[in-house]
């Protein structure tokens, strides 16, 4: 009974947020991402975008920030979970493909309030998923206390201050994924 009741529960809250995105009210390029628009403003996206770039300064490891309103109710009847979603897209967005295998993944679920983050093998021989579990736990606080942009960038801070130790800047050090949020 609770797995069928947390289904529906998800169910529930991604059909929430797919009613309130059918109004696209606004006019600015985020006017069907109701949900996103609750917790970010075009000037938190782009601060977020400064942050990852400012943090890729001065480290080799590669930030990618995902943001997604909600899952699809096919997907939800069909039993995807948010960490099989930030698998996928974690693979979808190629966060595997950096020379030194130190991509970083923040995905976040706004519409179940879910925040995982995934890292690539040289990340994880590393620092480990138990820290990036303690990083997404703080983000996932700072989101349900309506402080979304400020729990992100903190997030960032702390991830690069562990990138900073492992895999410093040194010489070449291209920017080998995009810096701004990727918004589904």
């Amino acid at each position: 009974m609770a797995r069928n009741s947390s289904r529906i529960t998800r169910l529930f809250q991604n059909s929430w947020a797919g009613l309130r995105d059918s109004f696209r009210i606004g006019d600015w390029h985020l006017s069907g991402f109701s949900l996103l628009r609750k917790y970010f403003s075009s000037k938190d996206l782009k601060e977020i975008k400064s942050a990852v770039t400012d943090s890729e300064k001065s480290h080799r490891g590669e930030i990618r920030i995902a943001i997604e309103t909600k899952l699809s109710l096919y997907q939800v009847l069909f039993g995807k979970t948010a960490k099989e979603r930030s698998v996928e897209m974690f693979s979808f967005l190629r966060v595997w493909d950096t020379e030194e295998n130190t991509g970083i993944l923040v995905y976040l679920l706004l519409s179940e309030k879910k925040i995982l983050i995934l890292a690539d093998r040289g990340i994880y021989k590393k620092i480990g998923q138990d820290r990036l579990n303690e990083i997404s736990h703080k983000i996932g606080t700072g989101l349900k206390s309506g402080k979304a942009k400020e729990a992100i960038v903190e997030g960032i801070r702390e991830l690069s201050s562990d990138l900073k130790k492992h895999f410093p800047a040194k010489g070449k050090n291209p920017n080998e994924l995009p810096d701004e949020p990727f918004i589904v």
